[in-house]
């Protein structure tokens, strides 16, 4: 059993992630697109459970379910937020709390900023820290262009998921 087993129908993308940790080149960035419930997210949580497990053995389930609730240190996961009273709150935050929004959340400035500080440590238990950026789409030009140097230059340790509907959804930057 692969840390791949719940992904149906993506073979040729679940080799290429595979291969790419067997032979120790790892990309510093990677693009999942895809439609909304294709299983992007699930396809990046698979890779950083492959990608955190060590001499290539399957994932354990402690490791399994702190990926999963987002509580590994070595683990970002950054989601479009909404500004609201100097705060940023994740769309499910802002609806526990009442708050009521016309604008779509984004991910902002501030967000990127956390971004490359989390990468500016090193990983504390697994051999690189991930950044995964959840619907990349809705990320403000500010934050895109603050990204871009990351994006260029992440470390030796360190990978970014941009996770997205399509190419052209993301900005150019």
């Amino acid at each position: 059993m692969t840390s791949f087993t719940p992904i149906i129908g993506q073979n040729q993308a679940i080799e290429l992630l595979t291969q790419a940790v067997a032979r120790q080149r790892i990309a510093p960035a990677y693009l999942f697109v895809g439609t909304p419930g294709i299983g992007r997210g699930l396809t990046a949580q698979c890779f950083i459970e492959l990608l955190f497990s060590n001499n290539h053995s399957p994932a354990n389930p402690s490791l399994k379910n702190r990926i999963h609730k987002r509580n590994h240190p070595d683990l970002l996961w950054v989601e479009p937020t909404y500004l609201h009273q100097g705060k940023l709150l994740s769309a499910k935050e802002a609806t526990e709390a009442g708050v009521k929004r016309k604008s779509p959340p984004q991910i902002r400035l501030e967000q990127v900023r956390e971004i490359s500080e989390f990468l500016g440590r090193p990983p504390l238990e697994t051999a690189r820290s991930v950044v995964v950026l959840q619907q990349a789409e809705t990320m403000r030009e500010s934050a895109a262009n603050g990204l871009l140097k990351t994006l260029e230059e992440p470390g030796k340790r360190a990978t970014l998921i941009l996770i997205a509907p399509g190419v052209d959804s993301l900005l150019p930057t």
